[in-house]
């Protein structure tokens, strides 16, 4: 009876996959078909966007062993194949290898550096991914890209995304093997297709007869093999001892299912990959949503409350402190150089309700918070440390121009932080850069008034 009862469904789910293999038999005529279809899919919407790459190569909090192997050459090659991908998406990655003023950097963090999976609730994930997200902050208008080791002794090959996070985890580059020697030249392109809000195309299995056993279990169901339900791309069993042959098919339980070898979301080796055009509308449409401030050229800035900062000028790298590291009500907050000191750290402490979007900018060491001294509101009004009344004018406003950079405004007076020179010559210890009063001024839009947030625990 069971036989019987299932061989219909079999049958059925046969002449329904029969149909669609036609578009998918020959992995050549695929692939040229699935770029042509993914231009006709932009075509109503001609706008190209371009977006850098910023690469970030991590290694640990202790000297930074560990450092991933990568190097910026090897990511323009990721970004070249990436680029061949989108490109019927009219999306464009760019890569300046250019240290500190271009697109590759280096930190020391031993979470982000043992990122293996998204693992939510788990401490680690969550301290790493509160990391990543605030680097991306900073850099609005790209791709932020983590190369990271991995959490085992041998360096991890594998990377992931998501777009519910801001960032791209990725390997180093020689551990990135594919079927043998092969370098995964695809493998930044996939990665970014999650980051764009693609699912994976397939359900994955080992063994040919793992992939029989579930499908007979879910009575040869061909969904079940749906990884992103899209009705362009067939359900497709990924098999691993399979994924290097050059098989256009895979046949489970007398069922033929179209190896999607071709699609950039598909985990089966090939020497080209693209897209189809659902998938891209939902990169596009994901790209306008994940980077519509920046394309506006303003937005918001979110740091994290757990954690200290440095408010540094990015005019001369001064911070701001409180005077002296002073404990008394209206002390004068300035812009010095940096000295280390705990006057210089600031917590910011995002209020809630009618007050969402704004913080409470407070001092490390005092316990007292950033105020525009008697709740001024014209030009030159000045900045002062006093304990937290709820009042207006201690609450700021943390925003981005249109080139990234951070503004800290006043929300009583639409003022912004500015630093002025002081008339005494004294200096800073340890440093080259004269104290300086801070106030409130009109934005002008000068380096002068803007800053950035360095984290220091």
């Amino acid at each position: 009876m069971i036989r019987t009862e299932t061989r219909p469904g079999r049958l059925a789910a046969t002449f329904a996959l029969l149909a669609a293999l036609a578009a998918f038999t020959v992995p050549r005529a695929f692939a040229a078909d699935s770029v042509a279809s993914a231009d006709s899919a932009a075509a109503a919407d001609t706008t190209w966007y371009s977006l850098h790459i910023h690469a970030v190569r991590v290694g640990d909090d202790c000297g930074g062993s560990r450092a991933a192997s990568i190097t910026p050459e090897q990511v323009a090659r990721w970004v070249a194949k990436a680029n061949e991908v989108y490109a019927p998406a009219r999306i464009r990655f760019e890569f300046d290898p250019t240290p500190k003023k271009g697109d590759w950097a280096e930190m020391n963090d031993t979470d982000v550096n043992n990122l293996a999976a998204e693992l939510p609730g788990d401490p680690a994930w969550e301290r790493a991914k509160s990391t990543g997200n605030l680097l991306a902050s900073h850099y609005p208008q790209k791709v932020l890209v983590l190369f990271r080791h991995g959490p085992d002794a041998a360096a991890s090959g594998g990377g992931f995304s998501s777009n519910m996070y801001n960032f791209v985890v990725m390997p180093g580059f020689d551990v990135t093997t594919i079927c043998g020697p092969t370098q995964n030249a695809y493998l930044l392109a996939h990665e970014l297709g999650h980051y764009f809000g693609l699912s994976h195309t397939f359900r994955q299995f080992k063994t040919a007869a793992e992939a029989s056993a579930a499908l007979k279990a879910a009575k040869y169901d061909p969904k079940f093999f749906d990884g992103d339900g899209l009705p362009e791309t067939p359900p497709e069993p990924y098999i691993e001892e399979k994924q290097c042959g050059s098989d256009p098919l895979v046949v489970l339980g007398g069922i033929p299912y179209p190896i999607l070898r071709q699609n950039v979301m598909s985990y089966y080796a090939s020497d080209t990959k693209s897209l189809l055009p659902r998938q891209v509308e939902i990169v596009r449409a994901t790209l306008k949503g994940r980077f519509a401030r920046a394309i506006d050229g303003v937005g918001p800035y979110m740091p994290d409350e757990r954690r200290a900062y440095q408010i540094v000028s990015l005019e001369n790298g001064a911070a701001l402190e409180v005077e002296r590291g002073s404990k008394e009500k209206g002390a004068p907050i300035r812009a010095a150089g940096w000295s280390g000191a705990a006057h210089q750290n600031w917590r910011l402490v995002p209020l809630v309700a009618q007050d969402a979007g704004t913080f409470e900018i407070v001092s490390v060491a005092t316990g007292k918070c950033l105020t525009v001294e008697n709740g001024g509101v014209d030009d030159g009004a000045r900045l002062v440390q006093w304990d937290w009344e709820g009042r207006a004018n201690q609450k700021w406003r943390l925003t981005q121009d249109e080139r990234g950079d951070l503004v800290i405004e006043a929300r009583h007076s639409r003022k912004v932080l500015t630093p002025v020179k002081a008339a005494s010559k004294s200096r800073a210890p340890n440093a080259s850069v004269p104290y300086t009063f801070v106030e409130q001024s009109s934005d002008r839009g000068e380096l002068t008034q803007r800053w950035r947030l360095l984290p220091v625990d």
